[in-house]
């Protein structure tokens, strides 16, 4: 007999390579709240972006927010509206970013488990997901 009374232990799946980001946002902070801290994350990026966040509500995703954040300059801002020409396009679900935002989600996990997509310049992509990872992990490229 085993020390569950009999029932097998529960197996734990392979630990993710990917680091997960610096925490953006609290447990109670809404999906705007989180998006502002992002801007002023990368406010040390090193050059100027514009990110689209569109963020998709509903089983069949009938409702989208749309965010545009001007960052990589002193001048940070976040507003909601649908970016022009963005260099980077992100999608997802608001629950998505929250844990992502809070460090409980890497976001190349999400890009793989399909809560996340990508779209524009995936190279600079990956480079404001190295520059906002947690210190203490270890950064690993998907490719």
């Amino acid at each position: 007999m085993t020390w569950q009374g009999g029932k097998r232990g529960r197996e734990v799946g392979p630990i993710s390579p990917f680091a997960r980001l610096k925490p953006l946002a609290a447990d109670q902070d809404d999906p705007e709240k989180g998006l502002n801290k992002l801007a002023q994350a990368l406010t040390g990026f090193g050059k100027p972006m514009l990110l689209h966040v569109r963020l998709v509500t509903g089983n069949e995703g009938e409702r989208v927010e749309h965010w545009e954040i001007k960052a990589g300059s002193k001048d940070a801002k976040v507003q909601r509206k649908e970016s022009k020409k963005p260099d980077v396009i992100l999608v997802m679900r608001p629950e998505t970013w929250t844990q992502i935002a809070q460090g409980l989600l890497a976001p190349y996990d999400a890009l793989f488990a399909g809560k996340l997509r990508v779209g524009g310049d995936f190279e600079m992509a990956k480079d404001i997901t190295k520059h906002l990872t947690d210190p203490r992990a270890t950064y690993v490229s998907p490719c």
